[in-house]
């Protein structure tokens, strides 16, 4: 997803990118070995902890001389006005004013930048290739069962209008599926205590039951939907 994302920027050799809401930088350590340390990337968080721990990890993988970490808020970015060529935020807007946000993004873009952002899409069903009741299976893959998004946050589709709103032009906007083919615990872990507290349990223990089963089976399979748009400041 991440991919198809910086492609459709057109990211190009000695650009400038912002990460906004790094977290522990994993995303901007995977961008600086994609594009061979030749962009000046920085991410910017509001959480300490995963600062420093960004900070650390691109220390060990040598990575420090092309990757800058500033702590600041996604609502008032850090940044005077056109500081980057591209602004990217990857499941954060779900998380805040997304209008603010998207605003800050584009104010801290130069004309002719791009404006990248990716929200978890709780309005569009999960795919689960589980052995379930139709019943359950109905419960687990129902839009929204996982995450929760703030009270002025964006987990929809309307992420496409906000864009516009914002004064992006020529939005390029796309559905992603997250796909994963074996049950990565830190996700199953996440997904459980979304939706688990929801069903009975005789529903959790059918759930687990046949989670176990694909896994042994090797036929386990989920979808997570996102949407995605890529826009440009004139």
């Amino acid at each position: 997803m991440v991919r198809t994302l910086i492609e459709e920027t057109e990211l190009q050799s000695g650009e400038t990118i912002l990460e906004v809401g790094c977290g522990t930088g994993v995303l901007n350590r995977w961008l600086a070995r994609r594009t061979g340390s030749k962009n000046a990337i920085v991410g910017v968080d509001i959480n300490r902890y995963l600062l420093r721990e960004a900070a650390a990890l691109t220390r060990k993988e040598g990575l420090e001389g092309t990757i800058a970490f500033r702590e600041g808020n996604a609502e008032a970015l850090p940044f005077p006005d056109g500081s980057f060529d591209v602004t990217m935020a990857v499941t954060v807007i779900e998380e805040l004013d997304a209008d603010r946000m998207l605003r800050e993004m584009v104010r801290v873009t130069r004309s002719g930048g791009r404006v990248a952002v990716v929200a978890r899409a709780m309005d569009v069903p999960f795919l689960m290739n589980l052995p379930l009741g139709a019943s359950l299976q109905s419960k687990v893959e129902a839009p929204g069962v996982v995450g929760q998004v703030a009270p002025q946050g964006c987990a929809d589709r309307s992420l496409y209008r906000r864009v516009h709103d914002a004064g992006l032009v020529r939005a390029k906007k796309f559905a992603h599926l997250v796909s994963f083919d074996r049950a990565d615990m830190k996700w199953v872990q996440f997904m459980e205590a979304a939706f688990l507290p929801k069903l009975t349990q005789d529903e959790g223990q059918e759930w687990q039951a046949a989670r176990a089963e694909a896994e042994a089976r090797g036929t386990f399979f989920m979808a997570w939907p996102h949407h995605c748009v890529v826009g440009e400041k004139q």
